[in-house]
């Protein structure tokens, strides 16, 4: 699915809050599970054929960190947070999936993931939905960034860094920091990634405003590719009024949609609820790679090249896992190594004896 000549589609940055509670229940997932669903049919009734929800939206990103003066508080919404986050596959996806094939939309939707093989162990994962397919596959963030880390672990190797080759184009992503991590942005590039669905926590203070704007911006120019760059944003009246204490719910939010020079198609917008819409047009992409093309003319693999981990990490191996077992070899064939060595050793020999009389 590498053809230029596709048809305009619509896509969609949803920025909305996840459902948050006072305390001490705090977070609800299933009714942000209920929220994004209708804002999935909402988009796809709208035309959207591609929804993008932001990072962490279910249960909802960590915005808070550790409140010394709190730590047995803390261990409770630890205990929360595990228990709100989501499987895959569970009854939450196939919610997802029902609501992308309702909309005819492709979904990539922020969101905590739980480890269904090791307990405890989350990340910080985007879902990625196909309308008629369900579940494409899950991206797990590579490095959790600042208070994060108390609850995400790192994602692995493999089909963690995939780009899906869909009906709409060849579909990636990156959370948050990634866009930083310039490694994993160009093996995206080096897989002809054509949109890539940006998922951000949303803007709050000047300085995360600029990396969202400044960086999302920096991946669609550098690689020639669209982006769909959905942030958070909590108003004041969604915002719970006894949260846990280090809580930082005033999120603005920030969506925009980004053509392949960088430039804005729909925002950035702030400050409310809505869904950003743009016109996705690949067309362009050729045209924007005839300056700057990592996989073309400004390509030299002669100097630089990429080594990435292509198989999951395992936590623990057997013992007896690189140990190949001994099959016994077939009588016919042990005669005839026999008889090759011993005509071998008779060779030797002559040629031993043959060397003794020369010298």
């Amino acid at each position: 699915m590498s053809d230029y000549r596709k048809p305009v589609f619509k896509a969609a940055a949803v920025q909305a809050a996840p459902v948050l509670r006072d305390g001490p229940v705090y977070l609800d997932l299933q009714a942000t599970l209920e929220k994004a669903c209708r804002l999935i049919v909402q988009a796809g009734a709208n035309g959207a054929r591609l929804v993008v929800f932001p990072e962490g939206f279910l249960p909802t990103h960590p915005y808070w960190s550790v409140n010394a003066a709190e730590p047995y508080e803390w261990t409770v919404l630890w205990r929360e947070f595990v228990n709100n986050s989501v499987e895959v596959p569970s009854p939450e996806t196939q919610a997802l999936c029902r609501a992308a094939q309702e909309a005819g939309a492709y979904v990539v939707i922020g969101m905590t993931e739980r480890d269904r093989h090791h307990g405890g162990r989350l990340y910080n994962s985007a879902l990625f939905i196909g309308p008629s397919e369900g579940i494409l596959g899950v991206h797990r963030k590579i490095n959790p960034t600042l208070w994060e880390m108390l609850y995400h672990t790192r994602g692995d190797g493999g089909d963690n860094i995939r780009v899906f080759d869909t009906e709409l184009g060849r579909l990636g992503g990156l959370i948050c920091g990634e866009h930083l991590q310039f490694p994993l942005v160009h093996n995206l590039i080096l897989q002809n990634e054509q949109i890539n669905c940006s998922l951000w926590p949303g803007s709050r203070t000047w300085s995360l405003n600029t990396e969202i704007q400044v960086m999302t911006r920096a991946v669609c120019l550098g690689g020639a590719m669209f982006g769909i760059s959905a942030c958070a944003c909590i108003p004041d009246e969604l915002r719970p009024k006894k949260f846990y204490p280090n809580a930082a719910l005033d999120r603005t939010g920030g969506s925009s949609i980004i053509d392949p020079m960088g430039d804005y198609v729909a925002g950035p917008v702030y400050d409310i609820e809505t869904i950003v819409y743009g016109d996705i047009d690949l067309g362009v992409i050729a045209q924007s790679k005839s300056i700057h093309n990592l996989t073309g003319s400004y390509s030299r693999w002669d100097l630089f090249s990429l080594a990435t981990r292509h198989s999951p990490y395992p936590p623990s191996t057997p013992l007896d896992a690189g140990v190949a077992a001994a099959s016994p070899v077939p009588p016919g064939e042990a005669e005839q190594l026999k008889e090759r060595i011993a005509v071998l050793e008779s060779q030797i020999e002559a040629i031993k004896s043959e060397l003794k009389r020369a010298g």
